[in-house]
């Protein structure tokens, strides 16, 4: 039954390439996305958190504040996973390294702005505080790069999403075989009727039920991981970087308003516990777009019974027939 084969081959095709597409997505773009999106808003507060920390005075004391270390830190952190994940290739890889060293300089402006600052030298350690900012913000700048990066990660979710494997399309094509496999077991089980004047050949009848209800489970799991990967890149990714977007204006205009002397909201804009609560229906549905319901073993299995019972059918009529 080379068309039985012809139905696996394509089922499992769609199959692999599937999980494929949803694994790449999961396991390398979405977290550099998320990696890089998280340090962006990281630097945004960091820079919030220095300026306030120089408007209140608190800087004689503490220099730029624990807020702005632990800024620095999960910028730092977050910029460590994307190198872990990172698919950008040499020009990727050349353009993180860059990315880290301005974030090692943008910190060691901070650190100059506080020394100088602490020597009662504050209008050089504003000087230094606002070029620090201007690394930053300027057009081109260190946050620009970093967004360079998460617009390369979101393209690769989105490129992930539009692979054919994942779509109605390569639903479709496998249950067109599917549909061929079962025309042919009918015209089989029709030929053999007139020929040998046997109204029903159970075998075939088997091989035919079992087809539909495997087509249709292979079916129901593509459409679904399809329907949850969608849901992912659709919905769950824009849900997040809502979130993250929130948070960057919020410390942008706080930091915007401190170095123009004006008050600012109390607080920062980064929020780590709702940035992570953002990422739980993303991850739910990443997952979702994964679980194949065992669809691993069973395709062939399957398959390898329909072909079978459907051979067994003719070799029962055959040998009918050479008595």
């Amino acid at each position: 039954m080379g068309i039985a084969l012809l139905f696996w081959i394509a089922a499992t095709g769609v199959l692999v390439g599937g999980r494929t597409a949803v694994e790449s997505a999961r396991e390398k773009g979405v977290p550099a996305y998320i990696g890089a999106r998280t340090a962006h808003a990281a630097l945004s507060d960091a820079d919030r958190a220095a300026w306030q920390s120089f408007r209140s005075g608190a800087a004689q004391l503490t220099g730029p504040g624990q807020r702005f270390r632990d800024d620095i830190t999960t910028a730092g952190d977050s910029l460590s996973r994307i190198a872990e994940v990172d698919a950008g290739g040499e020009a990727g890889r050349d353009l993180l390294r860059s990315v880290n060293a301005q974030v090692v300089t943008y910190q060691g402006l901070v650190e100059q702005a506080d020394a100088t600052y602490r020597k009662g030298l504050e209008e050089l350690g504003y000087a230094y505080l606002t070029y620090a900012s201007r690394m930053l913000h300027a057009d081109g700048g260190l946050l620009d790069r970093i967004d360079e990066i998460a617009e390369r990660d979101r393209r690769a979710v989105g490129d992930r999403h539009g692979s054919f494997w994942v779509t109605d399309a390569a639903v479709a094509a496998v249950c067109l075989i599917a549909g061929a496999l079962l025309a042919v077991l009918g015209h089989v089980q029709v030929a053999m009727a007139r020929r040998f004047r046997r109204v029903l050949n159970l075998p075939l009848l088997a091989a035919s039920v079992l087809l539909l209800g495997l087509t249709a489970w292979v079916a129901a799991t593509f459409l679904r991981a399809g329907d949850a990967f969608a849901a992912a890149a659709e919905r769950g990714l824009p849900a997040f970087d809502r979130t993250v977007r929130a948070q960057i204006a919020e410390a942008d205009a706080g930091a915007r308003a401190l170095r123009e002397d004006r008050p600012a909201a109390a607080g920062g804009g980064l929020d780590l516990a709702a940035a992570e609560r953002a990422q739980r229906p993303l991850a739910a549905r990443l997952g979702g777009a994964t679980d194949t319901g065992g669809l691993v073993a069973g395709l062939p299995a399957g398959t390898a019974a329909v072909a079978g019972l459907a051979a067994l059918g003719i070799w029962l009529r055959l040998r009918e027939y050479r008595r």
